[in-house]
């Protein structure tokens, strides 16, 4: 059975943003919302295959960007548009809580 996949837009992964930064406290709101960015796009070698990801939040050369396979979200370090040092966290909220503990030791 073939699925017919397409590229996530930017469109797309900000709609992803909103259902998940939905009921999320005010505080814990206010304290993340800082690190968002436009939304843009790099690449990154994921397992031998060169893809794309939007960064949707960073601290200097730490981003968290959108993994359009998995849907996911996850931090790495963003070195010349390119990615480096994925890691996977799931929801918005923990990739932010991620980048902001990861920033706080540059």
């Amino acid at each position: 059975m073939k699925v017919n996949w397409a590229p996530a837009t930017k469109e797309e992964v900000l709609a992803c943003i909103d259902r998940e930064w939905v009921g999320i406290d005010p505080a814990l709101r206010t304290a993340l919302e800082g690190y968002f960015v436009e939304p843009y796009l790099v690449s990154w070698d994921r397992y031998g295959e060169v893809m794309r990801a939007f960064v949707v939040a960073r601290i200097g050369k730490l981003v968290v960007f959108f993994d359009e396979i998995e849907e996911d979200f996850g931090t790495a370090k963003e070195v010349d548009g390119c990615l480096l040092q994925a890691a996977f966290y799931g929801s918005i909220v923990l990739a932010l809580r991620e980048l902001q503990r990861l920033g706080t030791n540059v």
